[in-house]
């Protein structure tokens, strides 16, 4: 079984095992990165709530995401602390109260390289998206390819590439008959902001 319920999640921290959970994708810098967070026991005996910003250079041959760039060229890490706690049950509350960690995602260290993989396989877009990409997703997103989580890092690789908030409404729950080309081409023109790649703001 990949994922820990919370309880075997506190139990993994009190033991000084890391816990960890993928997110999918990122933008900024000119280039698509990822985000995760991780928690970690600390050698004063606290725990450290870490949330990653990672350039995605990796594939299916090179999934170690712990040695990936961080996303911001100037950074020293992919890490940024979000809090430093005492308590292995309040890092975990602390970190889903922060990031968009889920309370039964957690995994043990390691497996969110399994996560990126599957991201690889199934979730990842191209980057930059282009009109055709976009309403190639549409479609399968329409059809209901994909499971939940696949079209989850769908539509958040969508949003987060081209700062449209539609694209769900627009598929799932539409105020008209739309095709796949009329949701693509809104996704691409919603947004009066240039794309976020194109910029220094990470999403």
């Amino acid at each position: 079984m990949r994922y820990l319920t919370p309880r075997f999640a506190v139990s993994a921290l009190g033991r000084g095992a890391p816990v960890e959970q993928f997110f999918g994708p990122a933008f900024g810098f000119g280039r698509p990165g990822i985000r995760w967070v991780s928690i970690e026991p600390w050698r004063s005996g606290g725990f450290k709530v870490l949330l990653h910003l990672a350039w995605d250079v990796g594939g299916l041959d090179r999934s170690d995401i712990s040695e990936f760039p961080p996303l911001d060229p100037d950074a020293d890490e992919t890490w940024q602390q979000i809090a430093e706690l005492g308590d292995a049950a309040e890092a975990i509350r602390q970190a889903q109260h922060h990031t968009a960690a889920a309370p039964d995602r957690w995994v043990n260290f390691g497996v969110a390289a399994e996560e990126y993989r599957d991201y690889v396989t199934a979730g990842r877009l191209p980057y930059p998206v282009t009109e055709a990409d976009v309403t190639t997703v549409v479609r399968r997103l329409m059809n209901g390819d994909g499971d939940e989580r696949t079209a989850s890092l769908w539509l958040d690789g969508l949003s987060r590439q081209t700062g449209c908030l539609h694209a769900s409404d627009m598929i799932f729950w539409p105020d008209r008959d739309y095709s796949a080309a009329d949701v693509a081409r809104h996704i691409l023109g919603c947004a009066s902001l240039p794309l976020p790649g194109n910029g220094n703001h990470a999403r």
